[in-house]
């Protein structure tokens, strides 16, 4: 596979990085790529691969449902939703982290520079798209939230399960850790997005504290110092919180698919269109190739496709609503990039397997 293209001149250093990156390793896996393309391992069947990918997606799909399902029955309202939710991020979820952490081999399965890789990726795509946005769209209510948009991927619901899914319980580390690190940048860059089309002030400190402060990055540290550590749960106590970690991606998603609002469309059309198809296309198929270039496979590969390809965070709605942004357009871009990723992850999902990189 060789690669073509003109240098692009931005002004941040992550992208040249991300570029010399490439064109290091595009030599050394191209032939492995071609490899894997005409090769069958083990004899596996290319057919069996869209069933994978297809049971992968599909229960995060019905379990949503079931959600809305269960809010239109009026067995649950939006109330009981909220306070759910609220529960979820603040105890289930960081519980879930710290006990995918505390099962995986840390010392084997952490990468640094997979976790830089991943971090310089995001910031490359919010300043590519920090200065492309203006050039496309005029109202500044709309250019946070489809910059928000297109680099905010709902990476906890959608890369655990997937992950999951797709890996063994000792290759979850590395996800766990991703999303720590990632989740909370993406907060800090939402503030940024939405603050440089608004008049509101940035507050460095203040972000600062918050990621300090999530439930979330709080659990996965804990789980990577019990790990590092070598300390053992009692039984009682590894069988409890193994019991929650069980419960939490069902009812995450469960409620998540409860506070969907599936509102007329507004008059953003074109603008919503091409959000999805940045955030569902365009931006995870350049994300993978590069990932794949740089020679990350399995444990590693499936966390970034979840990271890049995922639907936009259903959390992007409620910043766009109290910073200024167009809420109406944050609210359908969560609901349509949700939608339409149960296709796309599927189609990345099968490629993947295809070429055996996952």
């Amino acid at each position: 596979m060789k690669v073509h293209g003109q240098a692009i001149s931005v002004p941040s250093p992550t992208v040249y990085g991300t570029l010399i990156i490439l064109i290091d390793s595009a030599f050394h896996y191209s032939s492995r790529l071609r490899n894997n393309i005409y090769t069958s391992r083990n004899g596996e069947d290319q057919l069996e691969n869209f069933p994978i990918a297809l049971n992968a997606v599909m229960p995060l799909l019905l379990y949503m449902l079931i959600g809305q399902g269960l809010l239109r029955a009026r067995l649950l309202d939006g109330t009981t939703y909220q306070n759910l939710n609220n529960a979820i991020f603040r105890f289930f979820l960081p519980i879930n982290l710290l006990m995918n952490v505390y099962e995986a081999d840390v010392r084997s399965t952490f990468r640094v520079d997979v976790l830089l890789f991943a971090v310089g990726l995001t910031l490359s795509i919010f300043f590519l798209f920090a200065l492309f946005i203006p050039r496309i769209e005029k109202d500044n209510a709309k250019r946070g939230v489809m910059l928000q948009g297109t680099f905010r991927s709902n990476f906890v619901l959608f890369g655990l399960p997937i992950a999951t899914s797709l890996l063994s319980e000792s290759q979850l580390g590395m996800t766990s850790i991703l999303i720590a690190v990632i989740v909370p940048l993406n907060n800090v860059l939402s503030v940024v997005a939405l603050s440089i089309f608004s008049d509101h002030k940035i507050q460095p400190g203040r972000i600062l504290l918050d990621i300090l402060k999530n439930p979330m990055f709080i659990g996965t540290i804990i789980g990577i110092l019990i790990s590092l550590s070598g300390l053992k749960f009692p039984l009682f106590l590894d069988d409890t919180l193994s019991g929650i970690k069980g419960l939490v991606t069902p009812l995450a998603l469960i409620v998540m698919g409860g506070t969907f609002r599936f509102d007329a469309l507004n008059n953003a059309r074109i603008q919503l269109a091409m959000t999805v198809f940045f955030k569902l296309v365009l931006i995870p198929i350049i994300g993978l190739t590069l990932a794949v270039l740089y020679g990350l496979t399995r444990e590693n590969l499936v966390p970034m496709m979840t990271m890049l390809g995922g639907p936009t965070a259903v959390s992007s709605y409620t910043m766009a609503q109290q910073m200024g942004g167009d809420p109406d357009l944050a609210s359908q871009i969560v609901v349509f990039t949700t939608i339409f990723s149960m296709f796309s992850l599927v189609v990345f999902i099968t490629v993947l397997k295809s070429l055996f990189l996952i």
